[in-house]
């Protein structure tokens, strides 16, 4: 949780000529920006009518709705609208320093030191103060359990055994004092609530200690160095594995790995680098510098200060929204509180794209988040030809058919941080079907049809691979004779044909689009067969003479000819030379017969 400070005391003028002592870590000098690389001031709001305020204190809603401002000299706490940037109202609490807010957002918790020592409780509805509870003297920092049950108050001038006041927030009581060394002020508690860390401001005490909140006991303490360094704001990541301590009198961040409880960078963020807030992304920090009356931003991979924003006079106090989108500055003789737009890092939000047709118009939107807003460009692969990015939209006329994986960047530069973001694809363009094979004719050879065809003049993109032929009969329906001849000859032979009908033709060319359209119908007719008068029509025993002679010679004589095929066997197109043969041997014997008898 966010620790929140506290009064003009929390830094003592006898700093000023310290000298910085740097424990345990490797120091990162980094020359301060002239000016604002990234980032920008979208809004100042005034929220005091006095000049001349001591040090106020700025919390933001869970829901980021609420912005709460503590004014000292004062006696209010502003309520501001985050959405309008307007005041809506104040709360009337006397000389009010440390804020805090409740997971929920129901309740404010309010450090308040003239004229009694007391935590203020109000509820956020009402605005509306419902509960007063005693605590030590001088309290000055406050911090909150994750999960609001506990409100910590560091009292600055009490004695060691009531360093820390803790307070029970279902009964709005007093539970316990944590023992710590004397001049506690600003806190921060540990995002799984397990740690309590607490900073001193006395001569004899200067270093963080580190409290168990099960216990409510000091078990660790980070050292710090000099009086001077002592630390005046905290931020921590959302693991709870690094602490960010500024130290405004020597103008350092201290990075502390809370495992170890050692200091393991120092950082030079301006002169008087007062308080500091991280992004909920944990990527930057945000240090304010009461002395260049400016927010220093740094990015947390490099340990680096990468830009810096001018704000009101002598900032300290400041929060970042929930959602990453806005830091808020409360600017102690402003009596303002600067409202940062923080950038944001880039991102694709389009997963995927969709197929096109070779030949056909294709646009489709790449959707990207991010402040700055990114450009999007083609780092690896290659569109398909025809298509070109611009503006966030692919577009144009694909001329190839094929599959294209290729991947896109949206690029910016955040906070003076330059950032990219990709996201890859895969783009199938289809072929057209193909024209329809032309010039289709059927002629009868013999007992067969032979078809022939010309190739369509246009594959639609993709070679043809075959055709499919469909045939009707007599005039019935179209069915399929071939599914895919898979092949690309434009000749077909068809020898499942029979005297006596008539046979229409149709062809398809076939690619991966699936068939074309069909091509001209060629006909063709097998005419029937005629049978001689007075003979056995084809395929029919002859006639039985009544004398019963007849039919054995009939047989006789087909024997007689070597073949193996009898009358009554021959069927189609052979039945005919069969049928006429016998049927002349058959005409003969009966003559004889008839002139002999």
């Amino acid at each position: 949780m966010r620790s929140r400070k506290m009064d003009g005391r929390a830094v003592s003028a006898r700093w000023g000529a310290a000298v910085a002592v740097i424990v345990g870590a490797v120091t990162l000098s980094v020359g301060v920006p002239i000016a604002a690389a990234a980032d920008s001031v979208v809004s100042t709001i005034p929220v005091a009518s006095t000049t001349a305020s001591a040090t106020p204190t700025v919390v933001v809603s869970p829901d980021g709705s609420r912005l709460y401002v503590s004014d000292t000299n004062a006696g209010t706490v502003s309520v501001v609208d985050t959405a309008t940037r307007t005041v809506l109202g104040t709360i009337p609490v006397a000389g009010p320093i440390g804020l805090a807010i409740s997971p929920d957002g129901s309740r404010l918790y309010v450090v308040s030191t003239n004229p009694a020592n007391v935590l203020v409780v109000v509820d956020t509805a009402t605005r509306a103060a419902v509960a007063s509870v005693p605590v030590g003297a001088s309290p000055a920092g406050i911090a909150i359990s994750p999960d609001g049950s506990r409100v910590y108050v560091s009292n600055s001038s009490g004695n060691g055994s009531t360093a820390v006041s803790v307070v029970d927030t279902a009964t709005n009581t007093l539970v316990t004092s944590i023992v710590d060394a004397p001049g506690p002020r600003s806190m921060i508690v540990s995002p799984d609530g397990s740690r309590l860390f607490v900073s001193h401001t006395a001569p004899s005490s200067h270093d963080i200690s580190i409290v168990s909140t099960a216990t409510n006991t000091v078990t660790g303490t980070v050292a710090i160095g000099a009086f001077a360094d002592a630390a005046t704001g905290f931020a921590i990541s959302a693991d709870g594995s690094t602490l960010y301590v500024a130290s405004a009198n020597v103008g350092l961040l201290r990075v502390i790995d809370t495992a170890t409880g050692t200091v393991t960078a120092t950082i030079s963020a301006g002169p008087g680098a007062y308080d500091v807030a991280v992004t909920p992304d944990g990527t930057r920090l945000y240090v304010t510098d009461s002395t260049a009356n400016a927010v220093s931003v740094i990015d947390t991979a490099t340990n680096a200060v990468v830009s810096t924003i001018a704000v009101g006079v002598t900032p300290r106090s400041l929060t970042i929204s929930p959602d990453g989108a806005f830091a808020y500055v409360a600017n102690t003789t402003s009596d303002t509180v600067s409202v940062i737009g923080i950038d944001t890092f880039p991102a694709i939000t389009t997963a995927t794209v969709p197929g096109g047709t070779i030949g056909s118009s294709y646009s489709t939107a790449i959707a990207t988040t991010g402040s700055p807003a990114p450009t999007l460009s083609v780092s690896a692969g290659a569109l398909p030809p025809g298509l070109s990015l611009a503006g966030g939209i692919l577009s144009g006329t694909s001329t190839a058919v094929g599959s294209y994986t290729f991947t896109l960047a949206a690029s910016s530069t955040v906070s003076g941080i330059p950032a990219t973001a990709t996201q890859s694809y895969t783009l199938v363009v289809a072929a057209l079907p193909a024209g329809a094979p032309l010039n289709l004719t059927a002629t009868a050879a013999g007992v067969t049809a032979e078809l022939s065809w010309t190739a369509p003049t246009s594959d639609g993109g993709d070679a043809v691979s075959g055709y499919r032929i469909e045939r009707s009969t007599d005039g019935a329906a179209f069915t399929t004779l071939v599914g895919d001849t898979q092949s690309t000859a434009v000749t077909f032979t068809d020898t499942g044909v029979t005297a006596g009908h008539t046979y229409r033709y149709r062809v398809f060319a076939l690619n991966s689009a699936g068939a074309s359209a069909p091509s001209n119908v060629a006909a063709v007719t097998f005419p029937a067969v005629a049978t001689p008068v007075g003979s056995t029509p084809i395929g029919s025993a002859p006639p039985t003479p009544t004398d019963g002679s007849a039919a054995t010679d009939a047989q006789s004589t087909l024997a007689d000819t070597g073949s193996d095929v009898t009358a009554g066997d021959v069927t189609g197109p052979l039945s005919l030379a069969f049928g006429l043969i016998a049927a002349g041997v058959f005409a003969g014997v009966v003559r004889r017969r008839s002139r002999k008898a």
